[in-house]
Order: C-alpha cells, then sequence, then structure tokens
C-alpha cells in the first residue's frame, strides 16, 4: 500500500475513512431531525420518499421503481414505506395510463401539506445542526462530495426544492 497525501493514509485506509465519516455525518443529520420526523409520526424513509415524490414536479408522482433507483431503497424496503404513507392517506396509487400492469404514486392534498411542514422543520433542523460549520466549507464539501459521486458512477437524484408545491390535482 503506497501512502498518498499529507495525512499518509493509504488508499484503502482513505477510502474506508471517508466511509465511516459520510455514515457518522449520515447519523448526526437524522439524529438532529428525528425531533420533526417523531412529532409527524414519519420515519427517516417516509421522508424520503415524500421528499421525493414532492421534487418530482407536476404531477406529483413517479412509478415506484423510479423512487426505489432514486432513494437507493430495495422494492421490499419501498413497499413497506409505501404501505405505511397510503395507510395515511398521504400518498395514492395511480394506474400507468401509459402501461395499464403499473401505477404510479401520487402525493394526496395531505402527503403535499405534511411533505411541506416537515422539510420545513427538518430543514430548519439540519440548518441548526451545521450552523457552526462555515457556509464556504459547506459548499466546498458539497461540491467534493458531488464530484466523488459522479466518479464512482452515481447519478444525482433531483435535489428538493424550497418552492411551496401546489396540491395534487385529483386523478383523471
Amino acid at each position: 500500500m503506497t501512502p498518498i497525501g499529507s495525512n499518509g493514509l493509504s488508499d484503502e485506509l482513505l477510502a474506508l475513512a471517508l466511509s465511516q465519516h459520510v455514515v457518522r455525518l449520515h447519523g448526526l443529520l437524522e439524529r438532529a431531525i428525528a425531533p420533526a420526523l417523531a412529532a409527524q409520526g414519519l420515519t427517516a424513509a417516509d421522508l424520503d420518499v415524500l421528499g421525493a415524490l414532492r421534487a418530482g414536479g407536476s404531477p406529483i408522482q413517479l412509478r415506484p421503481k423510479e423512487l426505489a433507483t432514486r432513494l437507493l431503497l430495495t422494492t421490499g424496503g419501498l413497499s413497506n414505506v409505501l404501505r405505511r404513507l397510503e395507510a395515511r392517506d398521504l400518498v395514492s396509487r395511480v394506474p400507468d395510463p401509459q402501461d395499464r400492469r403499473s401505477h404510479t404514486m401520487r402525493l394526496t392534498p395531505a402527503g403535499v401539506s405534511i411533505a411541506e411542514v416537515v422539510t420545513t422543520e427538518a430543514t430548519a433542523a439540519l440548518h441548526g445542526a451545521l450552523s457552526t460549520v462555515p457556509a464556504a466549507t459547506l459548499r466546498d464539501t458539497l461540491g467534493q462530495l458531488r464530484s466523488v459521486l459522479g466518479a464512482i458512477g452515481d447519478t444525482p437524484p433531483a435535489m428538493p426544492t424550497t418552492r411551496h408545491v401546489q396540491e395534487a390535482p385529483e386523478p383523471a
């Protein structure tokens, strides 16, 4: 193993250290938003699905396979989340007009509303958790992480927006 960089980490250890730091950061940020999620009775996976649908444009719907790909979830894990969100009337299944064997998932008006509330609360919690980190550091880190993700073949999902989403249209 050849040391690289000024810290002397080998390629293998550098990859492991990056992985450990990303996992730790993810855990700390999830902890920061946990109260906002708990207040709405949601899990982090629920928020991910609501956020992906919310950012998907109009109409606010995606195929389950598209959701699973964007969120890096297994189809089984996604199915559980979708059933839970359907039971709360936050999403609904809509027949796909292009493929009658398939369906898309759509945010209901209640889903749009709760997505707005929890996204606002989670964003505030994340801002608070990262408030001691200089904005330039956050921008640089974001750029570096995008570079790493691109180098390993990841295509970025649609970024959540801060715009307010109109209520989901009724199915035709």
